[in-house]
């Protein structure tokens, strides 16, 4: 039974993205799989029980039929935290074994998934290093390539991890495309020479940064107005019509997929927006739009959400969701497994892995 802990440098990095196209290319291929996160850090009630809003996702788009308990052995809860601060016993590594094994059973390969960064869970002698090791596996390192600090931060988890042979190699991600000639060029050639295999490089996506309006609404505590069917559609990019109406229409064209934020009294910008056929409009204050407004949203079946809170605050909170929205959608998860099957070297990785098949 083979296996490999996908580990990052920071918080969303694509860890799940990735253990999610890689578990559908390998069911493709044939192979029995089982999923982990050993720790859960993103806490969800599910069906009046506590488990991982990333492994619960996974364990359903992966069709997978393990117990939630043994998926996510380890819940980040206060009292686990209290007691470890304190140093009481939880028997954290014999409950880790005992899941890993429920897991294998029956198992060409099992994923596991990291809790944040590489170091999460420390405190509790769980770092990922550390459960690589007490589950003899090897790690992926998956880095988000933002700029050249890319490669510090790179060579600080090597630091951490200290017993290098449990690296099998890293993966940089949402690579800009400016920079895909510099990383492939400059980058992987230096890493390479540092020992460090490298197995792909891939760029950056639009539509895996995009969040359906649905979870616009859900994250801004948001009132539909109109366009309640239209929910699911996806939006890659937000606006602000903060402009004169003049060059609004021109502004909004020329990025597709966006949703349009301004005052909930502006209609010459949200007539605008309705014009350039934007994805979503929504409007803040909490001031609702005219008659006019909405029955031309409606029916250029463009949705309009309502919020409380003021532009700024909106703006705050539309930067934080996009381009960390969850792989949910079934577009999105194609889309992954192209990025994989295209920038990756699936062979490789498999083959590093000791799968046979």
């Amino acid at each position: 039974m083979a296996s490999i802990l996908v580990s990052s440098s920071e918080q969303y990095s694509g860890k799940s993205s990735l253990c999610l196209g890689f578990g559908v290319i390998l069911k493709e291929r044939g192979y029995k799989i089982g999923y982990m996160k050993p720790i859960g850090n993103l806490l969800i009630d599910v069906n009046g029980s506590l488990t991982d809003e990333d492994a619960e996702g996974i364990r359903k788009l992966l069709a997978l039929q393990d117990d939630l308990s043994s998926i996510t052995p380890i819940l980040l809860t206060e009292n686990l935290t209290d007691d470890a601060l304190m140093g009481v016993e939880k028997g954290l590594d014999s409950r880790l074994k005992e899941a890993y094994e429920k897991i294998s059973k029956g198992k060409d390969v099992v994923l596991l998934e990291g809790a944040g960064g590489i170091g999460g869970g420390a405190m509790y002698n769980l770092s990922d290093p550390e459960i690589a090791t007490k589950l003899d596996t090897k790690m992926l390192l998956i880095t988000r390539y933002d700029s050249e600090r890319a490669v510090d931060r790179i060579l600080c988890d090597l630091r951490i991890i200290q017993n290098t042979e449990i690296l099998a190699g890293i993966i940089l991600n949402e690579v800009p495309v400016g920079k895909l000639e510099t990383v492939s060029h400059l980058v992987v050639p230096f890493l390479e020479k540092k020992g460090i295999k490298v197995f792909g490089s891939i760029p950056e996506d639009d539509m895996l940064r995009s969040v359906s309006i649905s979870e616009i609404v859900e994250d801004l505590n948001a009132e539909v107005l109109v366009g309640a069917n239209h929910l699911e559609d996806l939006v890659e990019h937000y606006l602000v019509g903060a402009m004169e109406v003049g060059s609004a229409i021109k502004y909004f064209r020329r990025m597709p997929n966006a949703a349009v934020i301004t005052g909930g009294d502006r209609s010459d910008i949200q007539m605008a927006a309705i014009e350039a056929k934007v994805k979503c409009l929504v409007l803040t204050g909490n001031l609702r739009p005219s008659g006019a407004v909405l029955g031309s949203a409606e029916e250029a079946n463009i949705p309009v959400i309502l919020v409380r809170g003021d532009t700024m605050s909106t703006i705050e909170k539309m930067e934080h969701l996009i381009g960390h929205a969850r792989i949910k959608q079934e577009a999105k998860i194609k889309r992954v497994v192209e990025l994989i099957k295209k920038y990756v070297d699936v062979d490789g990785l498999i083959a590093e892995m000791g799968l046979t098949k």
